[in-house]
């Protein structure tokens, strides 16, 4: 085709072209991969004018709320100045936003770097865990973990079905955690927890061979469940890591800057690791990632991580913007209480839908458990994709846990701004949604 030919092709073409040129394969007759146009605040428009209140905040990435007009004026304020600049040298927005960050940082978290996507943040910490651990050659994660997509990282996740990738993947030592709502051979949650720790101390004297360089972990688990970690399981694997002489990473990509009611997990629980990620609602819809580490760490040596757009001026500018947002309208606050109004609610909704086994926060890390019947908590995964599907028709995105119809979760995750008639609005779309399923028997 000549240039010429090319010129013409009309707008409606283009976008059919581009989706059935897309490399990422859609599932046919998806209603829900829908092609957003405009997005503000809690909600997002499609091409065909409808609009969505998002309970995803785009992948819990808009904890501000889109296109949050300060985020935005300081996005093109930065574009008019300079947009890129290699690692090797300094920009004021990589300075002053190092500063903030090592203002509001949990205990020691004063080295600071940074990637524009969660993935190489977690690598990142991986490689500076190996690099203070000389000789130590596992990383331990736990069996529901999620921490990307990457080569790598995909490979410190729960188990991707059918996964292609193996040959080229390192391999990681995967170890049981304590679940509260499905505690073992029915233990009380407190004994599983034990139990767990018990396991962890065993695969470290005699499940690796090299040492242990670190642990790695969400606090509250994400893409594996919703799992919220109980406290004494957190301290303990503190406890663990400090008599051994191991290094604790916590990934708080989806945790971090607000969405649990705290400015980080770390703060919510109390416990500091020794590096710990960020990535998602920090760049206000910017691309955006990067590592806290204890200042008693030693730093990369040249050449051991540098990313060509890793210090990415305009992002840098605009998560500036989101974290002065953030403190001043006291967002972890409002999230703290919101969530409590919306779990309040779940639970009462609980009492006349049967397929809501469990009512999960904190803050706005808010989601339910779907199962087919409340004594054996058999998931229902089928209700669960469908309360997405049935949520989309009545213009609620709500989000999902895990990919390819694995998981049971839906989550109700909208922007820390999101108003209170919003969130009461996508509660009572839920409610119906949940009573349409089971009047069709769907489980």
């Amino acid at each position: 085709m000549n240039v010429a030919q090319t010129a013409v092709k009309s707008d409606e073409y283009r976008i059919e072209e581009g989706k059935r040129s897309l490399i990422h394969d859609p599932v046919e007759g998806d209603n829900t991969k829908i092609t957003l146009v405009r997005a503000r605040g809690s909600y997002v428009w499609d091409d065909k004018g409808n609009r969505y209140l998002d309970c995803t905040s785009q992948a819990w990435s808009n904890n501000l709320g889109a296109n949050d007009p300060r985020v935005v004026e300081a996005a093109i304020a930065q574009l008019r100045e300079i947009t890129h600049a290699r690692p090797n040298f300094n920009t004021k927005p990589l300075l002053t936003l190092t500063s903030k960050l090592r203002d509001i940082a949990p205990g020691d978290l004063h080295r600071i770097g940074y990637a524009l996507h969660g993935s190489l943040a977690v690598e990142m910490a991986m490689k500076l865990a190996l690099k203070n651990r000389p000789g130590a050659q596992n990383i331990i994660v736990l069996q529901d973990a999620y921490h990307g997509r990457s080569i790598t990282t995909m490979a410190a996740s729960w188990p991707h079905p059918d996964n292609p990738f193996l040959p080229l993947q390192p391999r990681f030592t995967r170890i049981p955690h304590p679940d509260p709502y499905r505690p073992r051979l029915g233990l009380d949650p407190e004994t599983d927890v034990q139990l767990c720790l018990s396991l962890l101390e065993d695969v470290i004297d005699r499940g690796v061979d090299g040492g242990v360089a670190a642990i790695m972990m969400e606090p509250i688990m994400g893409n594996g469940g919703h799992i919220v970690l109980p406290v004494s399981y957190l301290k303990g694997v503190r406890e663990i890591c400090d008599r051994r002489g191991i290094l604790l990473i916590w990934d708080e990509i989806q945790s971090c800057f607000g969405r649990t009611g705290k400015m980080f997990a770390s703060d919510f629980y109390g416990i500091v690791p020794d590096i710990m990620t960020f990535g998602k609602g920090i760049g206000g819809g910017f691309p955006l990632a990067g590592i806290f580490a204890s200042e008693k760490l030693n730093k990369f040596d040249s050449g051991e991580d540098a990313l060509t757009f890793g210090s990415f001026p305009v992002a840098m500018a605009a998560a500036i913007a989101t974290i002065d947002a953030i403190i001043e309208d006291k967002l972890c606050d409002k999230a703290h209480d919101l969530g409590i109004f919306a779990t309040g609610r779940l639970k009462e909704m609980a009492k006349h839908r049967k397929l809501i086994g469990d009512v999960r926060g904190p803050g706005l890390f808010v989601s339910i458990e779907l199962v087919k019947d409340r004594e054996t908590k058999e998931p229902a995964r089928a209700a669960a994709a469908e309360v997405y599907r049935r949520g989309v028709d009545r213009g609620v995105l709500f989000g999902e846990s895990r990919y390819a119809g694995l998981g049971n979760l839906i989550k109700v995750k909208p922007p820390l701004d999101c108003s209170v008639e919003d969130m009461g609005h996508a509660l009572d779309v839920l409610d119906e949604v949940l009573g349409s399923i089971e009047a069709d028997g769907i489980a």
